[in-house]
């Protein structure tokens, strides 16, 4: 199965989604490998930082480029790969073509929500599997219920599971996630059932 994590805004959580899923995976099992598109290699500095403080992630992560997704597309998938990808550009492109399935991860504030918009609407007009991840909310705020209604006037597909602001979880990169993903495993779980 291939995952693309993808939303043309930065900042709204895509590498932290891109491992954390992977965890979740590995630690069940599933063969996984993320591979790094993004041109900041947040992803590979995160393994490398990780492996460096004595504390490997238990899956691996590559970099790639266009061809490495090209490659990908033509081969078997075997297990899972996630793709963290860049904010925009070709790659970013074609990670949502080849993907089984794109996570789109977002926040709770206008700008990021107007960003998540547009790549819903690319996706729906593409045909591509898709469900929002809202990461970082704050429960029982306005922002929190003013997104959760945007996404419901837009018809959007949305994960159930809800990621909460956590400084646990901002202060993770770099580092093997402790047991608790805070709501990724339930998120990893909605995933296997939409691909089934």
């Amino acid at each position: 199965m291939i995952v693309s994590v993808i939303n043309l805004k930065g900042g709204v959580g895509k590498t932290t989604t891109a491992m954390a899923l992977a965890t979740q995976a590995a630690r069940e099992g599933v063969p996984t490998v993320v591979l790094d598109a993004d041109s900041q290699s947040s992803a590979s500095l995160w393994q490398y930082n990780a492996a460096q403080g004595g504390s490997p992630l238990g899956f691996e992560v590559r970099s790639a480029n266009m061809a490495d997704l090209l490659r990908l597309r033509d081969e078997g998938r075997d297990g899972l790969v996630v793709v963290d990808t860049p904010p925009t550009g070709n790659v970013t492109d074609m990670a949502k073509d080849m993907a089984d399935f794109v996570v789109v991860p977002t926040g709770t504030s206008g700008l990021d929500l107007q960003q998540t918009g547009a790549v819903v609407d690319v996706l729906e007009a593409a045909g591509r599997p898709y469900a929002v991840l809202m990461v970082r909310v704050e429960a029982n705020t306005l922002a929190a219920r003013a997104a959760r209604e945007y996404l419901a006037s837009r018809q959007a597909s949305v994960f159930e599971a809800e990621i909460p602001k956590r400084s646990d979880l901002s202060n993770a990169y770099g580092q093997r996630f402790a047991s608790n993903l805070h709501g990724y495993e339930d998120v990893w779980h909605e995933l296997k059932e939409a691909m089934r």
